[in-house]
């Protein structure tokens, strides 16, 4: 099957030379050592039990042969039923400790049960600073050399949309928006939109959903004041889902000038985004261990794209990048020494400028150049391009991607594509099992393209009319309507990947170490929705992959030789 091209974010790096293939410029004093997977271990407690929590980590994490193990799915709650902090607690202290190098921590699931169950007033302030401060437990226990890192999120300017609050939840968003910016601006012309917001609103909500931010805000407050200590070595400040204007900016401000009063300087950082923090500080955990400092060039689809503000997030994409690249222990590259190209494709970009981009974005794939792909120029359906799609699907110029992602927001984009691209050269260097860390890259660039195109261009918006067609209104879905929107979105997309395994990925060479490889076949295929809902999908599976001789490969895409 033909799909149409897609909108994606690419990663790539600008021409300069054949010796920037695979950047060796960076020094790394550590020895090249093969190792199995249980040899490098991460404990990881995740936002929630959705795929992008903790999956993508654990995916991420096996191209380097880094074991990210979590709590059982059953702690993690679902949806709007909170985990367990009590049970997950108790995994991590009964958890074994050998091997393991870091520990990486959300704040709200340990705090709340998790993100959606933060947004709700249910836990006081005393019970969730209580459940933090239990990481001076942890720390008084643990080996010394492992280090323990948090993230947390300012809340997001939007409730979380359920059925129960479908008529009134953005009015609410826009309210909390707009009496931000009188509060900050004393724009008289925004009363009256003010109170005619506040009146569509129940008032309790209004209420509920103030004393929220301020039960939250007190905890970060708190958070903040224990990252002084031991018992958090980095701490990681997100932003969930916001806009320019909103209470999330004078919260944020407060933060920051605290963290400088507390002088935790490199100890804690601000970075846009919430759910790809388990990627991002992943990254950081394996990039450290080995003192490596990936250098990034970044091309945008458009020059006037850094200077946007994305979707749902309060900086500008330049920022949002900067954000990216340092919390996951990269950095921008200053000059022409840089170990990958990571392409940009901004929201509006202009046609003569993406042609250009498109073009050099296929002319370093076809040099066999190091590229990543971030594309955050977002459909009205939640995909990512189709033109950026025709370019990395023809001649299979996908096999060649270090990373690819386009989901949800920017942040949540460039946190997938950097730290997946990140750990893979990271794992060139320490010599984990060739053949793992090709193959386990090559499932993480499938796994994304057929999540951020094929689901959300295809399966998404078909499920969502089934659901529709089954009730009134499309936000959660529950029962045997349940069962029956996620069967369908089972074979759906199942199809569709097994479509995209064959166009893209069957029968692709690569070389693993001194051997030559074809990916075999697609097994194990298992797809489902993790929650009572349709904007998100689960995709389990694995490659297959078979040992080669040189004629056998004769006129084929080879890859990166090792």
């Amino acid at each position: 099957m033909k799909f149409p091209s897609l909108l994606c974010c690419l990663v790539l790096a600008t021409a300069v030379g054949a010796d920037v293939k695979i950047s060796s410029t960076t020094p790394n004093p550590r020895k090249k050592v093969a190792r199995a997977t249980s040899d490098f271990r991460v404990l990881l407690i995740p936002l929630d039990s959705r795929p992008a929590a903790g999956q993508f980590a654990q995916m991420i994490g096996k191209i380097d042969g880094v074991e990210v193990e979590t709590p059982p799915i059953e702690t993690l709650g679902r949806f709007t039923t909170p985990g367990n902090p009590d049970k997950i607690w108790s995994w991590l202290m009964q958890s074994d400790l050998t091997n393991v190098k870091a520990v990486i921590i959300s704040a709200e699931m340990l705090a709340y049960g998790g993100l959606i169950a933060s947004r709700e007033s249910d836990i006081s302030a005393e019970e969730a600073t209580a459940r933090l401060r239990r990481l001076t437990e942890f720390r008084d226990k643990a080996p010394k050399d492992i280090k323990i890192f948090v993230f947390s999120a300012t809340m997001r300017l939007a409730p979380t949309a359920t059925a129960k609050n479908v008529s009134w939840r953005s009015n609410l968003a826009k309210y909390e928006e707009l009496q931000d910016r009188f509060e900050r601006t004393g724009e008289r012309s925004l009363i009256q939109q003010i109170a005619g917001l506040r009146n569509k609103v129940p008032a309790i909500e209004i209420i509920n959903y103030e004393k929220t931010r301020r039960r939250n805000h007190h905890v970060q407050v708190q958070l903040l004041q224990q990252a002084i200590g031991s018992s958090i070595d980095f701490l990681l400040m997100g932003q969930d889902d916001a806009k320019p204007d909103g209470p999330h900016i004078q919260e944020n401000e407060v933060l920051r000038k605290l963290a400088s009063t507390y002088r935790l300087g490199e100890k804690v950082y601000f970075c846009e985004g919430i759910d790809q923090h388990a990627n991002l500080l992943l990254s950081r955990v394996v990039l450290s261990a080995m003192n490596y400092t990936p250098r990034v060039k970044v091309v945008f689809s458009d020059p006037e794209g850094p200077e946007q503000y994305a979707m749902y997030e309060s900086k500008t994409i330049r920022d949002s990048l900067k954000d990216q690249l340092v919390a996951s222990g990269a950095e921008l590259a200053r000059d022409n020494r840089f170990d990958y190209t990571l392409f940009v494709n901004t929201p509006k970009r202009r046609e003569g400028f993406l042609s250009l981009f498109v073009d050099k974005l296929k002319s370093e794939l076809d040099q066999g150049l190091p590229v990543a792909v971030a594309d955050i120029n977002f459909g009205p359906d939640g995909a990512s391009d189709e033109q950026i799609y025709k370019a990395i699907a023809d001649k299979k110029r996908s096999s060649g991607l270090l990373s690819f992602a386009g989901w949800n927001t920017a942040g949540n984009t460039l946190g997938t594509a950097i730290p997946a691209a990140n750990v893979y050269l990271a794992a060139r260097k320490t010599e984990v099992d060739p053949l793992v860390r090709e193959v386990a890259q090559k499932e993480f660039l499938f796994h994304r393209i057929v999540n951020d195109w094929v689901y959300h261009r295809y399966t998404r918006v078909s499920t969502y009319r089934l659901i529709e067609s089954l009730q009134r209104q499309k936000d959660e879905v529950y029962g045997i309507n349940f069962r029956t929107a996620n069967t369908f979105a089972s074979n759906n997309l199942g199809k569709y990947a097994r479509e995209i395994f064959t166009s893209l990925f069957e029968n692709t060479f690569f070389f693993a170490g001194s051997k030559q490889y074809r990916l075999s076949s697609l097994d194990g295929l298992k797809v489902s929705l993790p929650w009572p809902r349709a904007y998100e999908a689960r995709i389990d599976f694995r490659f297959e992959s078979e040992e080669v001789t040189t004629g056998d490969a004769t006129n084929q895409r080879g890859g990166r030789k090792q």
